[in-house]
């Protein structure tokens, strides 16, 4: 029996955070199998892929798949995340490294550990790296350490901060980090059911609770911390730390974060694995 068009074709979905209401897009397609993390140059978006790691880059709102470059230096990529204008941190969980790569995605420099990973020392099954105000590098060390490690901008390391533990300060699973529009350091605690909040130096200075198990943090233009979790959802925090906009992720993990300079904001879902836009409406919803 022929369905009726208005039958077949998939309904919209639609979500807030706050006042913002977004459209629901996804991109589902064998390229992106095993993603881990995803970023953006310009309008662009670069997508970093786990086992046999590759960047995948999609056109603008993920249009079309423009090309794809291997990894052959890294042994598990986790973390992706845009460091500067033009350039992308990419973090080898099981190589014990981070990689900073420029526009044409090729390797500037890098971070390792020589293939020695050390318990309480750089690097030891790492998640994530930011760059911070300053121009100094930190480092999540999340799943064989508890910490975060403080580069120098020559990529000299400075001092680490952070044991395992759920009190002040201390980690369990450190799992994505970014600086807010405060300059402050946030920092997922994923175990621990929190994001905490440091100055630059590492003192720590407040948290969010109420989320569960955090994966991954991003900053909006207008400056508020997204936070995915595993409830599944995406939750929205000012400045003050208040809970200002939350809704329901569509896989099981949304395990990167990313926005376009159009406000798109984008999650790199896992299982299943695909990417998930969500296009802002143009009209704000009357609250």
């Amino acid at each position: 029996m022929q369905r009726r068009d208005t039958i077949a074709r998939r309904t919209a979905a639609y979500v807030s955070l706050g006042q913002q209401r977004y459209r629901v897009e996804h991109i589902a397609d064998p390229a992106l199998a095993g993603i881990s993390d995803v970023a953006t140059l310009g309008d662009k978006i670069i997508v970093l892929r786990r086992q046999s790691p590759q960047l995948i880059v999609l056109g603008p709102n993920g249009t079309s798949l423009e090309t794809c470059v291997e990894l052959p230096q890294l042994v598990c990529g986790h973390g992706l995340r845009k460091i500067g204008c033009d350039r992308l941190a990419v973090t080898d969980m099981d190589g014990h490294k981070v990689i900073v790569i420029d526009g044409t995605l090729n390797e500037v420099t890098r971070m390792d550990c020589n293939d020695h990973p050390q318990l309480g020392r750089p690097f030891n099954h790492p998640c994530d790296c930011v760059q911070g105000p300053d121009g100094r590098f930190y480092v999540a060390d999340g799943y064989g350490n508890s910490t975060v490690h403080i580069f120098s901008a020559n990529l000299e390391h400075l001092r680490t901060f952070g044991e395992p533990g759920s009190g002040k300060g201390a980690f369990s699973t450190p799992h994505s980090l970014l600086f807010d529009a405060k300059g402050r350091l946030c920092v997922a605690d994923r175990e621990n059911d929190r994001v905490q909040i440091f100055d630059p130096d590492g003192n720590w200075l407040s948290q969010i609770n109420g989320v569960h198990r955090p994966m991954a943090l991003a900053l909006t233009i207008e400056g508020l911390l997204l936070v995915t979790d595993q409830t599944p959802r995406l939750s929205a925090y000012d400045t003050e730390g208040n809970l200002v906009g939350r809704c329901r992720t569509f896989s099981t993990y949304g395990h990167g974060l990313a926005q376009l300079p159009d406000e798109t904001i984008i999650i790199a879902d896992m299982a299943p694995d695909r990417l998930t836009l969500l296009k802002p409406v143009a009209a704000a919803l009357d609250i």
